[in-house]
């Protein structure tokens, strides 16, 4: 064993072990997301953390939401999308930390 290599082994449990992960491994981003209006009785709450592939977009989460909740399929043309509380496109790229909130029409007098 070489010198550096065992001191470390020495040094207590697993403290030999590697640490280094593989380089083509990307994390996936943690977003949180909201939704008001129908959608929470849908979705059965008004607020989700989500886990996605690096590179998603908001129409991505919405799609993993309709898989998970067929029934919101419906609101889709008439829905607004925003990101960290700015209206954004829903070709928008998402990261982590990011939130996006579903929001349906209003109306009102």
């Amino acid at each position: 064993m070489l010198p550096a290599l065992a001191a470390r082994c020495a040094a207590g449990y697993n403290s030999c072990v590697s640490s280094v992960a593989p380089s083509n491994v990307k994390a996936p981003i943690r977003v949180k997301v909201l939704v008001f209006g129908g959608l929470k009785e849908v979705v059965g709450g008004a607020e989700e953390f989500v886990e996605l592939k690096p590179g998603s977009c908001i129409e991505d989460l919405f799609a993993q939401f309709i898989s998970r909740y067929p029934e919101l399929a419906r609101f889709r043309s008439s829905l607004v999308a925003s990101r960290n509380q700015e209206f954004a496109a829903w070709d928008s790229q998402l990261a982590s930390g990011d939130e996006v909130a579903f929001l349906p029409p209003v109306s009102g007098g």
